[in-house]
């Protein structure tokens, strides 16, 4: 018989079997994000928003209304679930599937679902809260009881690195995997723990707000690891990353250049997991607001981007560099950030902006041979 276009097939788990197409895709996506930095860049990295670039490019924004955005979303919805298997599955996607969101969350990838705290939460060892899908340990010392409606908020996204709502100039669609990142969009404790809505709320949304059909420059968020954050329970040597992946699935490796990466990600913030900056969660959730059922209406919905753009825009301010446009206005070439990301093209190399210092990142063949011995 032969294969219907788009079918997906299940292995007797439930467990999607992902197409050559797609597997093929995701390997390309971890090779390319593996040649992009190393671990030093990575620890020189800045703490406010570890372990990312900004990807430059030219872009233009789509009507939401329209027919093109409704295709490009229910490309996606079909997409996604491929995406989340061939991910897990990958040889080296699975060993950071299982570090990032733990054996419960790697499971539910190879079904097609991001990962959600299905288990309700647990004080670790350290003395550290935890989603139950996060924790690596298996000896739950407390468990602590979750409001019902916290389990509907907290779960993982895809991102899309260039969004769904804008057309690349050099992009063929951005539900390339390629243009895709599993991100945590935890909602609940006040957005700490929500790097997905601060990229939109800070860095995206106000550079394209209301400027629909209009050519411009925009610097996208590209996380440096295919799942963000990489590690939730913090390592400070690759030994310990070992033996944490041990815990998980002893018979799974990671090749040295990830493991460096990850334990230079975790030694950047210290021993405590990735928090969003208090000063920003505020914004967050104005930038929440044009998803809530009030705004759903077309001209609410409008009012509520506006007021989300605008009180994003004095922080965009410290984060996107010369050239960017933030809420209409392109900022001028004295403009000077306070925090400096590197900043890269859709080729992945260096751009080095009018007055910003960018420290470098590695090339494909870069430190490679040195880096196995950082982290030991």
């Amino acid at each position: 018989m032969s294969k219907k276009k788009g079918t997906t097939f299940r292995d007797a788990r439930g467990n999607i079997i992902p197409s050559r197409e797609m597997l093929f895709k995701v390997d390309r996506m971890i090779k390319n994000l593996n040649s992009l930095s190393d671990p030093q860049s990575i620890l020189d990295g800045c703490p406010e928003a570890p372990g990312i670039v900004l990807e430059k490019s030219t872009v233009i924004p789509i009507d939401r209304e329209s027919k093109e955005y409704r295709k490009i979303v229910k490309e996606y919805e079909k997409i996604r679930p491929q995406f989340l298997a061939a991910l897990a599955n990958h040889p080296v996607g699975k060993p950071l599937s299982l570090l990032a969101v733990g054996k419960e969350g790697w499971e539910m990838m190879k079904k097609g679902k991001v990962p959600k705290r299905n288990l309700g939460s647990f004080v670790d060892e350290d003395g550290i809260r935890r989603n139950a899908i996060a924790m690596y340990s298996l000896k739950r010392l407390k468990r602590i009881k979750t409001p019902p409606h916290e389990n509907s908020q907290d779960t993982y996204n895809c991102h899309h690195i260039i969004q769904k709502s804008v057309k690349a100039t050099h992009q063929r669609s951005p539900n390339d995997p390629e243009n895709l990142v599993l991100v945590q969009t935890f909602k609940s404790h006040n957005n700490q723990f929500n790097p997905h809505h601060f990229w939109h709320a800070l860095f995206l949304h106000p550079q394209i707000n209301g400027n629909t059909g209009i050519a411009q420059p925009y610097y996208a968020v590209r996380p440096l690891f295919p799942i963000y954050p990489p590690i939730q329970k913090p390592v400070q040597s690759v030994e310990q990353l070992r033996q944490e992946l041990k815990k998980l699935d002893p018979k799974t490796t990671l090749p040295p250049s990830w493991e460096n990466k990850i334990v230079a990600f975790s030694r950047l913030l210290g021993n405590q997991p990735y928090r969003i900056p208090s000063p920003y969660r505020g914004t967050i959730k104005i930038y929440q607001k044009i998803y809530s059922k009030e705004n759903r209406e077309h001209s609410n919905n409008i009012q509520a981007r506006d007021t989300a753009a605008q009180a994003a825009g004095s922080f965009a301010l410290e984060w996107l560099p010369p050239g960017a446009v933030i809420n209409g206005k392109r900022l001028p070439f004295s403009h000077k950030p306070k925090f400096r990301l590197p900043i890269i093209d859709k080729e992945n190399k260096i751009h080095n902006e009018q007055g910003n210092r960018l420290p470098l990142l590695a090339t494909k063949n870069k430190g490679r041979k040195e880096e196995r011995a950082i982290y030991r």
